[in-house]
């Protein structure tokens, strides 16, 4: 427990002893400029979210229509087939 203790205050000291230093100022405008750089990238974040959903929206629209093409074509080669079977039956005399 007394190591422990001791290389917490081993830490904690400096920072303490450093109250108006160039280490403190500096570290203290990084700050300001990862926060800057946070912003940013939660903004960029926003708007690829936004296009992703518009994107999604288009991938739904584009799949129905897909799949309503499917049934259509579908649809008219069973018509086409039973045409062609009736077509081709001899009617008996």
């Amino acid at each position: 427990m007394k190591a422990w203790m001791a290389v917490a205050m081993l830490a904690v000291v400096p920072l303490v002893g450093c109250g108006g230093s160039r280490e403190l100022n500096r570290a203290r405008a990084e700050t300001n400029v990862l926060k800057k750089d946070t912003a940013a990238l939660r903004a960029e974040n926003e708007a690829l979210k936004t296009k992703v959903t518009e994107l999604e929206g288009e991938v739904a629209s584009i799949t129905k229509e897909r799949d309503d093409l499917k049934v259509a074509v579908e649809q008219a080669a069973a018509e086409a087939a039973a045409a062609a079977q009736s077509a081709g039956k001899k009617r008996k005399k």
